[in-house]
């Protein structure tokens, strides 16, 4: 694939999609792609040199490309992949280039959640150490400048997806686990128990003599380590966490004025004080497991204890749009109960009053598998709004999943009642009537709900001034 004169991408401002078309363009190669519509990546793509096609499909974008490039989320009638098939191009899956990187010296990163920012965390690890990692990511990273960067280095930093099997295909030298969780159901048959055996066989691919770094406070991760570790020419394992077995672990996890904070022990012995400018417990567990992968690459703990000090979280990770007469806005990419309920632990940690959750739903398919668990996820919102499910083209509404049925459920959960809206406009009205000071707004999901959090940030930026002047 290398060796390819031109690369074209379809769907090239996804997320994976574009750290691949950035770095192939930066080591030289002639990228195209197209997209149905244009976003911040597809803009820096076309900066660094990418011809850019936006709007409608169309066979005649892929004209000169020797490979064309599609994920899973492009339909097999889309008109680029089925011109490049009848053309007979080489037609890759997003995957099988992510590999040509992933398999060899490289640090990939797995789990259900917690995978872009520990991602995140170790390429800033070995960026700000001087190692010059390639960094293929799954969300924005503003160290980098987007989602992807090549580097001059020999490591290569990756963020892969359990979603739809597709990190089956890589064999890294370390593979970094942060949980093991049901997710993406519908790709696993609906069993966890596929689910386990999938990352069972993701850490068996571990290169010989590499290193599998686990989180042992969850109970899956914790016996499939246990496992491998029993398993002849299987990798070396280590697990991180607060749990017992962990030889890296965080003791005393608090929070302190600019995020989370833990005295960081090895095999018993103490290291040193941690601090992160990010929230959240998770946050905590994150960095550890980026500091054992940094130190497998030969960094030391001094300077990435130091380096974690500045770390600026990926994009819609805990992201905080504004904080305006005492009403601060985030946004977060949470969209799976245990993700939401983290997200709210870590605002609960930071707030000063209320927090005022907005929830968008992605998927019937993941509405309706984790139903029960979405019902118990937000106990720590003192407001909940929720809107319309996010749905990605192609797939079907499911009979009896819908925001109103979700509302109703965790209503019988916790006995307050729920806004439902599906209007952005509806919801940045109901927020500008309903916030006061000391609040905490919280927008989360993986669809397009962010948009809200940065338009009430700017109606609050645009009010202060007059309000003031009022006063």
């Amino acid at each position: 694939m290398l060796k390819a004169r031109k690369v074209h991408f379809i769907g090239v401002g996804g997320y994976g999609m574009s750290a691949l078309a950035m770095v192939l363009t930066q080591q030289g190669m002639q990228v195209s792609g197209s997209d149905v519509a244009a976003s911040d990546r597809t803009r820096r793509l076309e900066a660094a040199g990418v011809e850019i096609h936006i709007g409608a499909h169309d066979a005649a974008h892929i004209d000169g490309a020797e490979v064309v490039v599609y994920s899973t989320q492009v339909p097999q009638d889309n008109p680029e992949l089925a011109a490049a098939r009848a053309r007979g191009l080489r037609v890759m899956h997003r995957s099988e280039v992510l590999a040509e990187f992933v398999n060899g010296q490289s640090i990939a990163v797995a789990g259900t959640h917690g995978k872009t920012t520990t991602s995140s965390m170790i390429a800033f690890l070995l960026e700000r150490g001087g190692l010059d990692p390639t960094v293929l990511l799954g969300g924005e990273m503003e160290a980098i400048g987007g989602t992807g960067k090549a580097g001059s280095g020999p490591w290569v930093v990756a963020e892969t997806d359990e979603s739809d099997r597709s990190f089956l295909r890589y064999r890294p030298e370390v593979a970094v686990v942060t949980n093991v969780e049901p997710e993406h159901l519908e790709f696993w048959e609906g069993s966890f128990e596929r689910i386990k055996e999938g990352f069972r066989q993701f850490l068996g691919q571990v290169r010989p003599g590499g290193l599998a770094v686990l989180c042992a406070d969850d109970p899956t991760l914790l016996a499939l380590g246990r496992e491998l570790a029993q398993t002849p020419g299987g990798a070396r394992v280590v697990f991180y966490g607060t749990h017992p077995a962990a030889s890296w672990q965080a003791h005393n996890i608090r929070t302190w004025e600019k995020g989370i904070a833990y005295d960081c022990v090895r095999d018993g012995r103490m290291l040193g004080e941690v601090r992160l400018p990010v929230p959240g417990r998770h946050n905590a567990l994150n960095s550890l497991g980026a500091l054992v992968a940094g130190e497998y690459a030969g960094l030391s703990f001094a300077q990435m204890r130091e380096s974690l000090l500045c770390f600026g979280n990926a994009k819609r990770r805990f992201q905080v749009w504004a904080e305006v007469d005492g009403i601060r806005v985030v946004d977060d990419y949470a969209h799976h109960p245990t993700e939401i309920r983290a997200t709210l632990a870590a605002a609960r940690e930071q707030a000063r009053g209320r927090i005022v959750a907005v929830f968008q739903p992605q998927r019937y398919s993941r509405t309706h598998w984790l139903m029960d668990q979405f019902a118990t996820a937000f106990q720590d919102a003192d407001v909940l709004v929720l809107t319309r499910i996010y749905s990605p083209p192609g797939e079907q509404p499911i009979p009896g999943v819908s925001a109103e049925t979700l509302a109703a459920r965790i209503t019988a959960n916790t006995g307050r009642p729920v806004t439902l809206l599906s209007d952005p406009r509806e919801i940045l009205a109901f927020l500008l009537s309903e916030v006061r000071p000391g609040d905490t707004v919280l927008t989360m999901g993986a669809g397009d709900i962010w948009q809200v959090a940065r338009d009430l940030a700017q109606e609050l930026k645009a009010r202060t001034p007059s309000a003031r002047g009022q006063g």
